[in-house]
């Protein structure tokens, strides 16, 4: 394996330098590896590679798209008992968030919402291939067609690999909008 770039080492978003609020954010960031996580109604959990994460309003809510090909039991299970916890991991430097909450809806991806995530997979091809992954075989992940997966985020965590992973991070994160990052809802 090929050793890592420059800009990889001295990338300026080091866990150091950035608020909570900004590595919550991050998230939603192109180049990451997101993977969900479902149960089924015994609890029994599944997962599924995603190819993005998207939300309009501050985090309250967020959308994550996952491939037809590869996410039926995803579906079935948030069918069956709305629960989705979302992680979302830079690949570089390991900078993980995981969001859990309760599905709001799930419907395919409109043609629309396609060349979003192709920039998407773009991107994670993009990092990948600095850690020499060929771009040929990564390209070819299940895209599309997809699932939107919209759910009602209850709970955010730190699942960056250090002393903090694990810990839930306070509601009382403001958003640049101005509004909260929910708290803990009681369902």
């Amino acid at each position: 394996m090929a050793p890592l770039p420059k800009e990889i080492l001295n990338a300026p978003y080091c866990l150091a330098r950035v608020t909570t609020t900004e590595r919550v954010y991050r998230c939603l960031e192109p180049g990451l590896s997101v993977v969900v996580g479902s149960v089924d109604a015994h609890n029994i959990p599944s997962t599924c590679r995603a190819i993005a994460i998207s939300s309009a309003d501050g985090l309250a809510t967020v959308t994550v798209y996952v491939p037809v090909a590869t996410s039926q039991e995803t579906i079935q299970n948030v069918a069956t008992t709305k629960r989705l916890a979302i992680t979302a991991s830079n690949p570089p430097d390991h900078r993980t968030t995981q969001l859990k909450g309760t599905t709001i809806e799930a419907r395919l991806a409109r043609d629309d919402e396609h060349s979003f995530l192709r920039s998407r997979l773009d991107a994670f091809v993009d990092v990948l291939e600095k850690f020499g992954f060929p771009r040929g075989l990564a390209r070819r992940f299940a895209y599309w067609p997809a699932f939107a997966v919209t759910i009602r985020v209850d709970e955010i965590f730190e699942q960056t690999p250090g002393p903090q992973a694990g810990h839930r991070i306070p509601s009382t994160i403001a958003s640049s909008s101005g509004s909260l990052i929910p708290s803990k809802r009681n369902t």
